[in-house]
């Protein structure tokens, strides 16, 4: 029995033994770690809107209608110079008397942009835009309706400034609406091309008609030239002043042709796009503190002053001294200067 116990006992010597050759498995999985939340991928930068949504087409047209706009003015006043010694015969005064007819409607050219341009910055452009234009048709329909009398010449030449001045004023105003400033120089050059040209084409013009027509047909003209812009203006030109319309995204995509509209409803933030205060004639008058604005002002009225004291004079001396006709004399405004 003593035999039986050792041998059991051996056996199991010899089982452990055996358990213990045999290689042991180690876990190799490893605990599961906590890797927190996911790391969020960077944010993209916000894309900044454009400075205007109209496409470069749309604003390319919008320009050249200012353009047209800004002719009539300085149009109106050259194309009434080869037609003074035949005025100062049709209403029998002096040509001092005739002369004062220009000198009225220049002030008014240059004093009323004033006025147009503040009233823009706060009630948006387009409004003024038909306005101004309305006003210079009336009075150039009526110039050439009514029969010939010297106060109605005035009143009238007076209205006809009044209208003429607004696209004078409007347009660099327009310019910076749709204009980014790193471009405004180009743009504003394209602009002015158009009151550059009107006293160049002024008394070309003038001349011709007067002198194959009669007078009156060269406020006729006006009327008539300038409805065809006045039809564009209506119909084409979008409220641009961003303190109602921002970047005019909501004009971007859609049809060259609009719904004519008195008013454009305000469709921006205030805060980010604030509207300028009312005007008033003091806060035009306080522009004359800043002494550029003087110098400039100065400087440009001797340079008008000089240039209009010779056109006015010209066709007289033309046409007595030298026996020019009209046509003549408006194809020598060409080359303004006694021969």
């Amino acid at each position: 029995m003593a035999a039986s116990d050792e041998k059991s006992t051996m056996d199991a010597d010899g089982e452990e033994a055996k358990a213990s050759d045999v290689p042991q498995e180690k876990a190799t999985t490893a605990p599961p770690q906590d890797s927190g939340p996911p790391n969020p991928e960077p944010s993209q930068p916000t894309p900044k809107p454009p400075y205007s949504a109209l496409s470069p087409g749309r604003r390319r047209f919008i320009l050249g209608i200012v353009t047209a706009t800004g002719f009539f003015g300085p149009l109106a006043g050259g194309i009434y110079l080869p037609a003074l010694p035949t005025l100062q015969d049709v209403f029998n005064t002096s040509a001092t008397t005739i002369n004062a007819t220009v000198s009225v409607f220049m002030a008014i050219l240059s004093i009323a942009p004033l006025f147009w341009g503040s009233l823009a910055d706060y009630g948006g452009r387009k409004p003024l835009y038909m306005v101004s234009l309305a006003i210079y048709i009336a009075s150039n329909i009526l110039m050439a309706a009514l029969p010939a009398n010297l106060a109605a010449i005035f009143i009238l030449r007076v209205i006809q400034g009044v209208g003429a001045a607004a696209g004078l004023s409007l347009g660099a105003g327009t310019v910076a609406d749709i204009t980014e400033p790193k471009d405004r120089a180009s743009a504003i050059s394209v602009v002015l091309l158009g009151p550059q040209l009107g006293p160049v084409l002024g008394p070309l013009l003038g001349g011709a008609i007067t002198g194959s027509a009669s007078w009156r047909w060269t406020f006729g003209f006006l009327a008539i030239a300038c409805s065809a812009v006045y039809i564009l203006v209506v119909f084409c030109l979008p409220e641009t002043l961003r303190s109602i319309v921002g970047n005019a995204s909501c004009y971007a995509n859609t049809s060259w042709i609009i719904r004519p509209k008195w008013r454009q409803e305000r469709v921006v933030d205030p805060a980010k796009f604030p509207r300028p205060p009312p005007p008033t004639l003091l806060g035009l008058i306080k522009l004359l503190r800043y002494p550029p604005i003087v110098i400039v002002s100065i400087n440009n009225a001797l340079l008008f002053g000089a240039y209009y004291g010779l056109n006015v004079t010209l066709p007289m001396f033309l046409e007595d001294r030298y026996g020019f006709t009209t046509a003549e004399v408006g194809v020598a405004y060409l080359a303004p200067g006694e021969p």
